[in-house]
């Protein structure tokens, strides 16, 4: 099960992986075939979040929505004790407690809020709540009296959209790419192509724009080899001269989201990692660089009065967009999947797999216990919804 839920392995993979170590002799144990593992992801996602969570005054909780799988989206809540946290690393997925995975067309601010209230019955007390500022969150989380940190990869990337989003030169040299990108896919310029813009939060992660401008700046500072028949690729790319102001600038804003980032994702949100990023980071130039440093300055300094009471704290939930990240990798090979029971592998993700534990969840888990939860918590999927729409 490591080699399932701790890489990217697929289940057609993992169960040809364990045929050839069964044929080596490597282990003693039968091969598994895929829907043998497909089940036991399942089996051990619904024992790690139905399993009782301890009472105590210490919870801090992460909660964000999925992009849009098929019809609907999925709300996860993760949940760990301040107690537990090592602020000497980032977060991991087994610090994590599963604490909520449903799905549903359209979340709003008063569901959230009734759920937040209801897990704090059961769980304690909640000291604070990680997550973006979506207005249903937002509502849900301030209704229920808990304190929100504005999850900071977010807030970056709003940032950055509201720097860049209608600048005329990071439209023009997007556009440009663009084109450039259609026009030279199947030529002997292909390897020179510009890199393709993030379909979700294109704004957050400038630094492969910021990189290829450059590269191209110094690719057009060599003499023409007539040998490589590039001429057409670098007449089309010959305004790039023009625009390096742009580059350096957007240069300087992806140096700074990575000098800030770091040390705060890493090691927490605290008056130590605030300074450094305030001390350690060099002088912006750019007018851009200035706004952005100043701004998150602002920002890091606001969210950490925000409970007024702790000194280091989470400001992150890119934990569960990995998880996230990797539930969609599980869907890819099946696009008319839509939101299935699968999504219990995001709580599978924060199980130990201790031995102990696994055969816990196996022996303990039926398989009727998860096509009910199924049925409450996540719905027909778009195959069932199909399947009824175009039967006799």
């Amino acid at each position: 099960m490591a080699l399932k839920l701790r890489t990217s392995s697929s289940f057609r993979a993992v169960a040809a992986t364990s045929q050839i170590l069964h044929e080596y002799h490597v282990t003693t144990l039968q091969p598994a075939v895929p829907n043998t593992i497909w089940w036991w992801v399942r089996k051990i996602g619904y024992y790690t979040l139905t399993k009782p969570k301890p009472r105590a005054q210490d919870w801090i909780i992460v909660l964000d929505e999925s992009v849009k799988l098929g019809p609907g989206k999925l709300l996860v809540l993760l949940g760990i004790r301040e107690s537990d946290i090592d602020f000497s690393r980032p977060l991991r997925y087994t610090d994590m407690k599963p604490l909520w995975i449903s799905a549903s067309s359209q979340w709003n601010g008063d569901f959230i809020r009734d759920l937040l209230t209801r897990l704090e019955g059961q769980l304690g007390h909640i000291t604070y709540a990680v997550g973006d500022y979506g207005s249903d969150i937002k509502k849900g989380v301030r209704e229920a009296g808990i304190p929100h940190i504005h999850d900071m990869t977010h807030h970056i990337a709003l940032l950055l959209k509201h720097l860049y989003e209608k600048d005329s030169a990071y439209q023009y040299v997007t556009t440009q790419f663009a084109q450039i990108r259609q026009r030279f896919q199947h030529t002997v310029a292909a390897p020179l192509l510009p890199p393709k813009p993030r379909a979700h939060s294109r704004y957050h992660d400038l630094q492969p724009l910021a990189a290829y401008g450059q590269q191209v700046l110094t690719y057009l500072r060599h003499p023409a080899d007539a040998t490589r028949s590039d001429a057409a690729f670098r007449e089309a790319v010959s305004w790039v001269e023009h625009y390096q102001e742009f580059f350096t600038e957007l240069q300087e804003v992806t140096a700074l989201v990575r000098g800030i980032e770091r040390p705060v994702k890493h090691y927490g949100l605290s008056s130590a990692t605030v300074t450094q990023c305030a001390q350690g980071l060099p002088p912006a130039i750019t007018e851009k660089g200035r706004r952005f440093k100043f701004d998150m300055l602002v920002y890091l300094h606001t969210t950490l009065d925000v409970t007024r009471v702790l000194e280091e704290l989470v400001c992150t939930s890119d934990i569960l967009e990995s998880a996230f990240g990797k539930y969609t990798t599980y869907l890819s090979c099946n696009p008319m999947s839509g939101i299935t029971d699968l999504a219990l592998c995001i709580a599978a993700f924060t199980s130990s797999l201790e031995l102990s534990e696994l055969a816990e969840a196996l022996e303990q888990t039926r398989q009727h216990d998860v096509r009910q939860w199924a049925r409450v918590f996540i719905g027909p999927t778009v195959s069932q919804q199909r399947r009824q729409a175009f039967s006799d």
